[in-house]
């Protein structure tokens, strides 16, 4: 019995071990990192890893690879990992073991625009505005554009104003199938100005459970005729009473969130950019 517990003790300490033996590491890729199955680049790909994403490495397997990037060289081997669903190898040369902030970069002629810690469903983390008027980033299915902060970097221009609007949708239902909204009906709220932080950095605003309520209200007005007509005024009176987003029977969501960029120029030339959220479905 003695022996019995020697053995068990050994094995729990062993154990410790290789738990404190694991590393963290951060994903440096910016288009992703391809997770596979062997330590080569013929093996299956388990899943691709998102910028910044942390894993932990487990071993090292010695088998040196080189790559072409860009036109440059990244050299390292392939090291095997642990992420929260899978466990196999990645090439070390896109790794780094100091966290990493998940930056989306802007290029403008004359100026770069940084949004600090946002997570995509698409990976992309580079954008070139200077031939469009238009940027369109993905946003991933548990992060959110609000509460971020925006880093003008670079900027040659004589002013920047930045606003912030919401295309959120609305639905109602109710046991009388003909109560109901057959699409989603979506509104567009007003451009508000960014909080500014500091001389080169704004904060994006964060849509609040009295604004989500005011939301409801303006739609409501919004949509008086079709639902008096469909359901009669009881029901409308009744959505009045409602004070959760999540209350039967309405149906609130955030498709896109926009940043509009208003430059001026030093010869006061004005050039808009917009920057626009696309947002999972269910936000």
């Amino acid at each position: 019995m003695k022996n019995l517990k020697m053995i068990l003790a050994i094995g729990f300490v062993f154990n410790i071990l290789v738990v404190t033996a694991q590393q963290s590491a951060y994903v440096s890729a910016e288009s992703g990192l391809s997770l596979r199955d062997q330590p080569d680049v013929s093996g299956k790909m388990l899943t691709k890893l998102a910028y910044g994403e942390a894993i932990g490495v487990l071993e090292k397997t010695y088998k040196q690879l080189v790559v072409l990037d860009a036109g440059e060289k990244v050299s390292g081997e392939w090291v095997k990992v642990e992420t929260r669903n899978h466990i196999g190898y990645v090439f070390d040369g896109y790794l780094s073991s100091e966290k990493i902030a998940k930056t989306i970069r802007l290029k403008l002629k004359d100026l770069n625009v940084e949004i600090k810690n946002l997570a995509t469903s698409d990976y992309k983390r580079s954008h070139d505005l200077n031939n469009s008027e238009t940027a369109t980033i993905n946003v991933d299915a548990d992060a959110t554009p609000e509460g971020k902060n925006i880093v003008l970097v670079d900027s040659d221009y004589k002013h920047v104003s930045l606003f912030q609007r919401y295309e959120n949708s609305f639905s109602f239902m109710s046991a009388d199938s003909k109560c109901n909204t057959n699409e989603w009906t979506q509104f567009d709220t007003e451009w508000k100005p960014l909080k500014q932080l500091n001389s080169n950095t704004y904060e994006t605003l964060t849509y609040t459970e009295k604004d989500w309520i005011t939301f409801i209200e303006t739609a409501t007005k919004d949509l008086k005729d079709d639902v008096v007509d469909k359901c009669g005024e009881d029901w409308l009176n009744y959505i009045k009473t409602i004070d959760n987003v999540k209350d039967f029977p309405v149906s609130v969501s955030t498709n896109r969130v926009f940043i509009k960029m208003i430059l001026t120029d030093f010869e006061d030339n004005v050039t808009e950019k917009i920057i626009e959220f696309e947002m999972p479905k269910g936000s």
